[in-house]
């Protein structure tokens, strides 16, 4: 019976998440703001993703960005790895050895802005593992959630341009 409980008790540790210390988010962003921060902007508006979806739409480079940015991302990869052991399992390999075979970004990221360059490789074990459990607790954005909203502002927008004399 015991080793019931224990197990029942192992299981739902792993089930919730698990804490972060202020210190740990710091240290990620700072590692964030040293190797990340050169491609990738740390968080994008609905405005933002618009009016890149629109150029992409067009069949252009998004003009206001420059890499999928990080809410966006963090927001993809949990739809793939939903626990922070996962995730920050996932990011540690990623940024170090990219690909598109193993990648969870949309078919137009790859398009315009290409697989990312393998900066994991300069960065040590416990950067990496900082950098992901910063962008597994930083944003809460959910990916469909928020490819709803873009697509909702889009209708708005149009359906306003409509009515414009």
């Amino acid at each position: 019976m015991n080793i019931l409980i224990y197990l029942f008790l192992l299981l739902v540790s792993f089930s919730f998440p698990q804490e972060i210390s202020k210190q740990d988010l710091e240290k990620g962003y700072e590692v964030y703001k040293n190797n990340c921060s050169i491609c990738h902007m740390e968080q994008a508006t609905l405005w933002d993703f618009l009016k890149a979806r629109l150029n992409v739409l067009n069949g252009q480079k998004p003009e206001n960005i420059d890499a999928p940015p990080m809410n966006l991302v963090s927001a993809r990869i949990k739809e793939f790895y939903p626990t922070e052991l996962e995730f920050v399992q996932f990011v540690n390999d990623y940024i170090t050895h990219p690909s598109r075979v193993k990648g969870v970004c949309k078919p137009a990221a790859y398009l315009f802005f290409g697989t990312m360059p393998p900066i994991g490789q300069g960065m040590s074990e416990e950067e990496r593992e900082a950098v992901a459990k910063w962008m597994y607790y930083r944003y809460s954005d959910v990916w469909d959630d928020f490819f709803k909203r873009v697509k909702e502002l889009q209708r708005r927008v149009q359906s306003e341009k409509r009515s414009l004399p």
